[in-house]
């Protein structure tokens, strides 16, 4: 899929750049390109960068939309979040505090030592991560 998406790209480039009448020295020149990164860009040789997308969408006036996902760009891991995320994320920290905190106060002989009570925010903090991830990668509550 990849290489599919590879090959897309170095067609809309070589099409835009030759609508233009850039050379690929031309294109290097007003881009700050290498030439050997355009020339294997155009070649479907390599997945450019974002960064370098987005000068080439800029400087041959197309949509980066018309090419780009997230996904398929490889950007990493992270990613604009949207409100409904962030808020979800907060209720998610919020609820596992609340609920930790309501088991401390439901004996007053909890923690005995600093010991448990360091092991027990350490398994709170294991709890938070372990929701966390099930929720930003399994899109479990999505």
């Amino acid at each position: 899929m990849n290489k599919g998406k590879q090959l897309m790209i170095a067609t809309i480039v070589k099409e835009r750049r030759m609508k233009f009448n850039y050379t690929q020295m031309e294109l290097a020149e007003i881009s700050n390109i290498s030439l050997r990164s355009i020339q294997r860009i155009e070649n479907g040789a390599v997945m450019p960068r974002v960064h370098t997308l987005k000068i080439l969408a800029k400087i041959l006036d197309f949509p980066l939309e018309l090419i780009t996902t997230t996904d398929s760009l490889n950007v990493g891991k992270w990613q604009t979040w949207s409100f409904r995320e962030i808020i979800i994320s907060l209720l998610i920290i919020i609820a596992t505090i609340l609920l930790a905190i309501a088991f401390i106060a439901q004996s007053s002989t909890f923690p005995e030592t600093d010991f448990e009570l360091l092991l027990y925010c350490a398994s709170v903090i294991g709890i938070l991560i372990f929701l966390l991830q099930l929720y930003w990668r399994c899109k479990v509550f999505r």
